[in-house]
C-alpha cells in the first residue's frame, strides 16, 4: 500500500515507526474484537462504550473518517449518519413485513382513532396534522452498545536493530454486526486511523478501560492497547487474493483452527529466530 512508506522510510500510520532497513520481517494480520467477550467487556463498559468516544468524537469533527481500512477514502459527517441509521427505521414496513400480510394503516386493531373515531385534532395554527412517520423520518441511529465488533489491522514486525518483535495497530474499524442489519452480514461501518485515534484517547480523560478488579485503576484506552488487554482473533493474514481464513480454509470451523496455529507461530517467532 503507497501509505504505508514515506520518503523517510518510516510508516507514516505506526505510533512508534520502525525504519524500513531495519525491518528484517513484516507480515500483516486483521483481528476481530468482540467487545462482548469477557476479557473484551473494559472497552465495552455501560456509559463508557469504546464506540461511543468514536461516534460522538466524529460527530465533535475530532476525527477522520475512512469508508474502509485501506484509508483511501475519508467520509463525510453526512455519510457517516447515514451509515449509522438503521435500515427500515423510517416508519415503514420491509419487504417480508408486507409479504406476511402486516399494513402500514393507522389501524391499532382497536378502532382507528380512539375516542375521536379516527379523526385527528387539527393543530392550532390551522396547518395539517402532523404525519405520524415525520418523527423518525430521518431515522433511527445505531445505539453505541449496538455496535459490539471491531477490525483491528496491525502489522507484525521484527526489529533486527533491537531484536524484538512488535505489534504494530494501524486502522481500527467499527463493524455493523450481523443481527443488526437486514444483509445478515458484518458491514463496516467506520475506519480510523489508530495513530490519531491514540492521541485522542490520551486527551480524553473519558476514554477508560475499566478496571472492575479495583475501580481506582482505571487506564486509558490507548494504554489498554499497547498493554494487549483485549483479545482478538484473527481472521485474516496478508495474501495476495486478500483472502479471510474462513474463505481460503472454506469453512468457518478450519478458519478457526488456522487462526489458532497462526496465533501460536507468531508467538513462536522470536523465540525460535534466536534459539540457535
Amino acid at each position: 500500500i503507497a501509505q504505508e512508506k514515506n520518503n523517510t522510510g518510516l510508516n507514516p500510520l505506526s505510533v512508534r515507526p520502525v525504519h524500513e532497513s531495519n525491518v528484517m520481517y513484516k507480515t500483516t494480520v486483521w483481528r476481530r474484537i468482540d467487545l462482548n467477550e469477557k476479557q473484551n467487556q473494559p472497552f465495552f463498559s455501560k456509559g463508557a462504550e469504546i464506540t461511543r468516544h468514536l461516534i460522538d468524537a466524529v460527530k465533535a469533527g475530532l476525527l477522520e473518517v475512512y469508508t474502509n481500512d485501506s484509508l483511501t477514502t475519508k467520509m463525510t459527517l453526512e455519510q457517516f449518519n447515514e451509515r449509522m441509521t438503521m435500515e427500515n427505521s423510517g416508519g415503514g414496513l420491509s419487504a417480508e413485513e408486507k409479504a406476511a400480510g402486516l399494513s402500514e394503516s393507522a389501524d391499532d386493531g382497536w378502532g382507528s382513532g380512539g375516542d375521536d373515531g379516527g379523526k385527528k385534532e387539527a393543530p392550532a395554527g390551522g396547518g395539517a396534522a402532523p404525519s405520524t412517520t415525520a418523527s423518525v423520518a430521518n431515522g433511527m441511529e445505531y445505539f453505541p452498545s449496538q455496535l459490539s465488533i471491531l477490525e483491528l489491522k496491525e502489522d507484525f514486525i521484527f526489529d533486527k536493530q533491537r531484536s524484538r518483535q512488535y505489534n504494530d495497530i494501524l486502522t481500527l474499524t467499527i463493524m455493523i454486526p450481523a443481527d443488526q442489519n437486514s444483509e445478515g452480514l458484518e458491514k463496516p461501518l467506520a475506519s480510523f486511523k489508530y495513530k490519531e485515534l491514540e492521541r485522542y484517547f490520551r486527551s480524553c480523560n473519558k476514554c477508560i478501560w475499566y478496571n472492575a478488579s479495583n475501580v481506582a485503576q482505571h487506564k486509558n484506552l490507548a494504554d489498554a492497547f499497547e498493554l494487549r488487554l483485549f483479545h482478538g482473533k484473527i481472521i485474516k493474514r496478508s495474501n495476495a487474493l486478500d483472502k479471510y481464513l474462513d474463505d481460503i480454509y472454506k469453512s468457518p470451523k478450519q478458519g478457526m483452527l488456522k487462526a489458532q496455529q497462526l496465533e501460536y507461530e507468531l508467538m513462536e517467532f522470536e523465540h525460535n529466530l534466536w534459539e540457535y
